[in-house]
């Protein structure tokens, strides 16, 4: 029996990619609900100032309004550099998980084609440094049965 592949939208995608978009999403949506809030205070407190301009000049309303578009601005700066900033510490951070899977993957390939002329090498700061040795090891191992042959 035969196991129907799962469609997925961002199937050309790579691996590190999608890991990343997603993260950056779930961080985005949060980043928003949180400068959302953040402006609706704004909005309040200039709210409650701005209800007595009985007693506030013109000049010191358009002063706080213009004051209050600046805020606004400054946390749509925000949202954007936090977006931005979550998106390269995802990609740093997923690079160093599926580096070494598809680094895995690519040797696990050559070994599938009968090449076992390279040698399987992650770099210093990845994770899973415990399958170097092991995938190495089957390579020496299928190296002697071919000389035996």
């Amino acid at each position: 029996m035969q196991i129907p592949e799962r469609r997925s939208r961002f199937r050309g995608f790579p691996i590190q990619l999608k890991y990343a978009m997603g993260l950056t999403l779930v961080a985005g949506f949060i980043n928003l609900v949180m400068i959302f809030v953040m402006a609706w205070f704004i909005q309040r407190n200039y709210n409650l100032f701005m209800g007595d301009e009985l007693g506030v000049s013109a000049q010191v309303v358009e002063i706080v309004r213009r004051e209050q578009r600046l805020l606004e601005t400054c946390l749509f700066i925000l949202f954007l550099f936090s977006i931005t900033a979550m998106f390269a510490a995802c990609l740093y951070v997923t690079r160093r998980l599926t580096g070494p899977v598809i680094a895995l993957q690519r040797h696990l390939l050559l070994f599938n084609r009968g090449d076992f002329s390279r040698t399987f090498r992650l770099r210093k700061e990845d994770e899973f440094k415990e399958l170097e040795p092991l995938v190495n090891q089957l390579r020496e191992n299928q190296m002697i049965k071919e000389a035996v042959k």
